[in-house]
C-alpha cells in the first residue's frame, strides 16, 4: 500500500511519512483509522517489536523503487530499513541497506554523502566476508566515480568488482554484466570506443533474453554510441532502434529521451541537422517534464551544435550558455567542457576570437583535468585554428603541439 493511499483524504502523506519514522505518536482515533485501512488490529500497531521479515521488505520495497529512479522514496524505504537491522543487529541487513542508501543518494546527486554510505557497505562486506555484497558496492563505488568525471577512479573499482564476481561460486552473470556495461561508459568517456564495444559484447553474452528491457536498452544505448565514435553510423543506428524497441515495452521515458538525444547526435554526424534537431526537442520535453537536468543540460549542449549548423548562432549561444549554467549547478564539468568548446565554436562563427580563445581553453582545461585526452585534443585543434585567425602564429604553433600531446596520449590510452 502506497502512503498516500494510506492517508486518504482524512490525512497527509507527510504525516504517515512521520509515523513510520517515529516522528509523531497518532492519537487512538487516529490509530485506529490506520488499523483498519491496513486490516490489522490497533494493538498490533501499538507493538514496540518489530515484525520479522520487515526490515528485508522494506529493502526489498527501496531496491524496487531505485530501479524505478525514484530517489527520494528509495532513501525513506532504506533509511527504515537501516534502522530497523541497527536494532535487530542484523549486520548483513545493516550493510544492504547502507550500500541502498549510498546508490539512492546518488541518484539525487548527493555525492559526499553517497560515498560515505558505500564506503561504510564497503567496509561491511569485507567483514561479512561476502564477496557478492562487496561486488555490488565496488560496482556502486565505481558509478559514483563515473557521475564525478573521475575516469581512473571508476575504472580501479569496477575492476575490483569484475574479480570478486569472478572469485564467487557460482558467479552471478547478471551483475557481470551490469558491471561491464559500466567499465565500457569509462571507455566511451575516455574516448576508447573499441575497448568499450568490447565490453559491451561480453556483457551482451551474459544478458539472456529475460533481462528486463531497461538494462538490454542501456546495453545498446551505450553500444550505439561506441559504434557512433567509431564512425560506424549504420550499425549505431541499428543499436539505437533496438534500445526504442526495449524501452516501448517499459514506458521508460526517461531512457527514451537518451535514446533520441543519441540518434539525434548521429543525423549530426551525418550532416542532417534539420532531423536532428526535431529529435533534441523531443528529447529536451522529456527531460523537462521528467525535471532531469542531467538530460536537459546534455540536449542543449546538442541542440546548439544543430542550431549552429544551420547558422543560427544566437540559438545556439542561448542553448550553450544555459547547458553550461546548468552543469556547473550539478558540478559536472564534462558536461560543462562540452558546452563551453559549443559556445567557442559560435564566439568563432561570429568573429569574437578573443571570447573563442578563452572557451577553448577552458574546456581543453576541463577535459585535461578528466583525462578525455580525445575530447582535449579537439579543443586544442579548434583553440589553435582561432589564434591563426586572429593572426598570432606563436600562440597556433603552441596549441597545435598541444593538441597533438593530446592525441599521441589518447593513441597510447588506446593501445
Amino acid at each position: 500500500m502506497t502512503q498516500r493511499a494510506l492517508a486518504g483524504d482524512d490525512l497527509s502523506v507527510s504525516f504517515i511519512s512521520m509515523v513510520e519514522h517515529g516522528k509523531v505518536r497518532p492519537s487512538l482515533g487516529t490509530l485506529r483509522l490506520l488499523a483498519d485501512r491496513l486490516g490489522v488490529s490497533s494493538s498490533s500497531l501499538l507493538s514496540e517489536a518489530d515484525r520479522p521479515g520487515e526490515a528485508e521488505a522494506r529493502l526489498r520495497h527501496g531496491d524496487v523503487l531505485l530501479r524505478q529512479h525514484q530517489f527520494t522514496a528509495a532513501l525513506e524505504a532504506y533509511q527504515a530499513a537501516e534502522s530497523l537491522a541497527a536494532r535487530a543487529g542484523d549486520r548483513r541487513l545493516l550493510t544492504r541497506a547502507r550500500l541502498g542508501l549510498g546508490q539512492a543518494l546518488l541518484g539525487l546527486r548527493q555525492f559526499d554523502l553517497s560515498d560515505e554510505h558505500l564506503r561504510r557497505a564497503e567496509t561491511g562486506a569485507g567483514e561479512l566476508a561476502d564477496t557478492h555484497l562487496a561486488a555490488l558496492a565496488a560496482n556502486a563505488r565505481g558509478l559514483l566515480a563515473i557521475r564525478q568525471r573521475h575516469f581512473r577512479n571508476a575504472r580501479a573499482h569496477l575492476a575490483d568488482a569484475l574479480a570478486l564476481i569472478r572469485r564467487s561460486d557460482p558467479p552471478d552473470r547478471r551483475l557481470e554484466a551490469v558491471v561491464l556495461t559500466n567499465l565500457g561508459r569509462v571507455f566511451l568517456n575516455l574516448g576508447l570506443p573499441a575497448q568499450a564495444l568490447a565490453a559491451f559484447e561480453e556483457a551482451r553474452a551474459f544478458l539472456d533474453q529475460a533481462a528486463d528491457p531497461a538494462t538490454r536498452a542501456l546495453l545498446d544505448i551505450n553500444s550505439g554510441i561506441a559504434a557512433m565514435q567509431e564512425r560506424a553510423f549504420d550499425e549505431a543506428a541499428a543499436y539505437l532502434q533496438d534500445a526504442s524497441a526495449h524501452l516501448e515495452v517499459q514506458e521508460n521515458l526517461q531512457l527514451l529521451g537518451g535514446v533520441k538525444r543519441n540518434q539525434a547526435m548521429l543525423l549530426l554526424e551525418r550532416g542532417r541537422p534539420v532531423e536532428a534537431e526535431a529529435l533534441l526537442r523531443q528529447s529536451l520535453a522529456i527531460a523537462e517534464r521528467l525535471a532531469d537536468d542531467p538530460g536537459r543540460a546534455a540536449t542543449l549542449t546538442e541542440l546548439a551544435r544543430a542550431a549552429l549548423a544551420q547558422g543560427r548562432t544566437g540559438e545556439a549561444e542561448r542553448w550553450a550558455a544555459e547547458g553550461v549554467r546548468l552543469a556547473g549547478q550539478m558540478e559536472d564539468a564534462a558536461e560543462a567542457a562540452r558546452g563551453e568548446a559549443v559556445l567557442g565554436a559560435v564566439a568563432r562563427a561570429g568573429g569574437r576570437l578573443d571570447e573563442a580563445v578563452t572557451r577553448f581553453r577552458r574546456a581543453a582545461h576541463l577535459f585535461g583535468e578528466m583525462e578525455m585526452e580525445k575530447e582535449r585534443a579537439e579543443a586544442m585543434r579548434d583553440l589553435g585554428f582561432a589564434h591563426m585567425e586572429a593572426g598570432r602564429e606563436r600562440e597556433a604553433a603552441r596549441a597545435f603541439a598541444q593538441a597533438f600531446a593530446a592525441q599521441e596520449a589518447w593513441a597510447a590510452a588506446g593501445r
